[in-house]
């Protein structure tokens, strides 16, 4: 039997509801970022007992030990954008009236973009906002249609655009959820969208999406993403790894077969949702780890560790 790359914090859960300022019911799928003074960041989805959904930063010095901030991120628009701003967060038929989710933190270019959600599973829609302070969130664009989520930036321009990864909701050539990619020269306006990866494997049959942002390695884009397996009661939630061409992004040039991160502690299958690893961030570290940042049953958020060059090596070279 192989040995497992990746481990466990052996304190999990790093962040529970009890530790927010708030009343809270869960803190999970959080985005990561360390920060050139090495302050790490993590914006969180937190739920209300109402189950209002809203984006929650705390800081650590660590990356292991994390503070709340005393409240919510304010997220704003600009005037001209208000409009279409307020009629998909606010006015959307079916959506979670008032709800942002699920952020991603992309460092592009020096600058600070959060990738997230707006509205419900049957009008979900990526939004990109962008930060100086992760107090404010300052709304940039909506890119693409509706029944979009799990988006993630690459951290640079490729041939002098911006790439993102995306998830068109369960809507594919397979009749799966696919990876997707579109790129954009002001992130903005977006197009050249194709499909990247589909699931391969057993363990990620259902669907597959982004999870964490890209790693630029020597090898190639380091992705950690998500797969979805169907059993009697309902979806398990894995993690896996894969790699992409440097200078044509939608190309796999490598994928592990097996998921690196899947369910097998109790606080992963016992939470709002069962089983589930969702992971959100990976920080790599001057010591050839990386910090692999996930949410554990849509209840609290959690950290494992490997190193860089075993993520890599898991990575078959595709033919």
């Amino acid at each position: 039997m192989k040995q497992p790359i990746v481990t466990r914090y052996p304190h999990n859960p790093i962040l529970r509801p009890e530790d927010m300022p708030a009343p809270c019911c869960a803190v999970y799928n959080s985005g990561v970022v360390k920060t050139p003074s090495g302050e790490y960041i993590m914006a969180s989805r937190f739920e209300e007992p109402s189950k209002k959904q809203l984006m929650w930063v705390s800081r650590s010095r660590d990356g292991i030990h994390f503070t709340p901030d005393p409240a919510p991120v304010r997220l704003v628009c600009p005037p001209e954008d208000r409009e279409e701003f307020e009629n998909t967060v606010f006015n959307y038929p079916g959506s979670l009236i008032g709800s942002w989710y699920d952020p991603r933190i992309n460092l592009v270019e020096g600058e600070y973009y959060i990738t997230y959600c707006v509205g419900g599973d049957y009008s979900c829609r990526i939004a990109i906002a962008k930060t100086v302070d992760f107090i404010t969130f300052r709304h940039v664009s909506f890119p693409l249609h509706i029944l979009n989520r799990n988006a993630v930036l690459f951290p640079e321009k490729i041939g002098g655009e911006y790439w993102m990864l995306h998830r068109p909701q369960n809507t594919s050539s397979t009749g799966c959820g696919d990876i997707w990619i579109a790129s954009s020269p002001d992130l903005k306006y977006w197009g050249n969208c194709r499909e990247v990866a589909h699931p391969e494997h057993y363990w990620e049959n259902k669907k597959i999406g982004p999870a964490a942002p890209p790693v630029k390695t020597d090898a190639g884009w380091l992705v950690i993403y998500h797969g979805v397996f169907p059993h009697s009661n309902g979806v398990n939630y894995a993690g896996g790894v894969m790699l992409l061409d440097l200078d044509q992004p939608w190309k796999v040039i490598g994928r592990c077969p097996d998921p690196i991160l899947f369910v097998q502690e109790i606080y992963e299958m016992v939470g709002m949702v069962p089983d589930i690893v969702f992971p959100g961030a990976a920080i790599p570290e001057p010591d050839g780890t990386v910090k692999i940042y996930y949410g554990a049953a849509d209840y609290v958020q959690c950290l494992a560790t490997a190193k860089l060059d075993e993520l890599i090596a898991a990575c078959v070279r595709a033919e």
